[in-house]
């Protein structure tokens, strides 16, 4: 199989930093598709105020976070979400079969950041469920300028490090290793956020 995505570069960066950037991970057809639908979906009300924590104790803390998020289905039908699932799926499969990581899962909603939403200084792993791997964000931002906010700031042990949501611009890092926030957003922020299991 041909794989037209620096994989082994996304490898060699979490292994060196925990964290991997690459932009392209995923087509440019089907980030547009995925930004359409997520905005048909704010149209429609159908997201919903972020939570903290998980099933078992999840509440909405507002000084914590304040994004809005719907959940994308492993099996949906929608063909660019089918798209988006097959990428994350093919990469699963080669991180599995070249370093072992036994991912079996993965977990993925819309996130919307509105003008002056933020995700303070956290990790992507819960206290009674250490299920999560990586964590991967995908980017569906068009025309965004520096001074929009909503960055990512990763906090590795070489210091903080911040990462514009450029369009189409794909962030993985280890979900239980990473401690990263979310800046206030001057502009609505729009992306793909999720984790492999």
């Amino acid at each position: 199989m041909e794989i037209n995505i620096p994989y082994e570069k996304v490898i060699e960066d979490l292994i060196n930093n925990n964290y991997a950037q690459v932009d392209g991970f995923f087509t440019e057809s089907t980030c547009i598709g995925l930004r359409n639908l997520l905005l048909e979906k704010e149209q429609d009300g159908v997201f919903k105020k972020a939570n903290i924590g998980n099933k078992v104790n999840a509440k909405e803390v507002l000084a914590i976070r304040s994004d809005k998020i719907s959940w994308i289905e492993n099996d949906s039908g929608n063909e660019f979400e089918k798209s988006f699932n097959f990428q994350i799926d093919e990469f699963c499969t080669y991180l599995n079969r070249t370093c072992y990581t036994g991912i079996t899962d993965w977990e993925f909603h819309y996130a919307l950041f509105e003008k002056g939403a933020f995700y303070k200084r956290h990790i992507d792993r819960f206290k009674n469920d250490n299920s999560r791997k990586y964590s991967v964000v995908t980017y569906l931002n068009q025309n965004r300028q520096a001074d929009d906010g909503g960055a990512l700031v990763i906090y590795t042990d070489k210091g903080a490090v911040t990462i514009l949501p450029e369009w189409g611009r794909t962030v993985i890092f280890k979900s239980d290793l990473l401690e990263h926030e979310v800046m206030v957003s001057g502009k609505d922020r729009l992306s793909i956020t999720g984790w492999l299991k």
